[in-house]
């Protein structure tokens, strides 16, 4: 079943894009949410800046530091 899903999607390259794009959407909206209701749930602003810079230290902890993101 899985093979021919593929195969449907291979043949039609703007809605595996679409698919791919709402994946990827979905996922991230998921981690906003958790890091919402675990990262400082009663303020917000407190929330943003420490997962902002999460985010940066993360990147910078991987090597490629923001160059990835030009």
């Amino acid at each position: 079943m899985l093979k021919k899903v593929r195969k449907f999607l291979n043949r039609r390259q703007n809605l595996r894009i679409i698919i791919d794009l709402l994946g990827a959407i979905a996922i991230w909206w998921g981690i906003w949410g958790i890091l919402d209701l675990f990262v400082f749930p009663e303020n917000h602003l407190i929330s943003y800046i420490v997962s902002i810079t999460l985010g940066f230290i993360l990147l910078l902890i991987d090597g490629n530091g923001l160059d990835d993101l030009k």
